[in-house]
């Protein structure tokens, strides 16, 4: 029998932020992006089950950033 069992990343919401923000790593003021990422494990490349959600937060020139908590991510999703 042969069963392949996998992980895989999905973007499960992505904006832009309202507020322009300045990135101190590449120097250029923008409206940063706000997502939240889910790893799921997969069978039969189907995905079945998330195993871990991460909140970021970056900039779309150089994608430096930060990780959010859920708190955090909803503060600024909802501002």
């Amino acid at each position: 029998m042969f069963i392949l069992f996998g992980a895989n990343d999905k973007v499960m919401e992505q904006q832009q932020c309202r507020i322009p923000e300045h990135c101190n790593h590449c120097n250029n003021t923008s409206n940063w992006i706000l997502e939240k990422n889910a790893t799921y494990a997969s069978l039969f490349f189907i995905s079945i089950v998330p195993l871990k959600t991460r909140y970021l937060y970056y900039c779309p020139i150089c994608k430096h950033g930060q990780k959010l908590d859920a708190d955090a991510y909803n503060w600024k999703k909802n501002s």
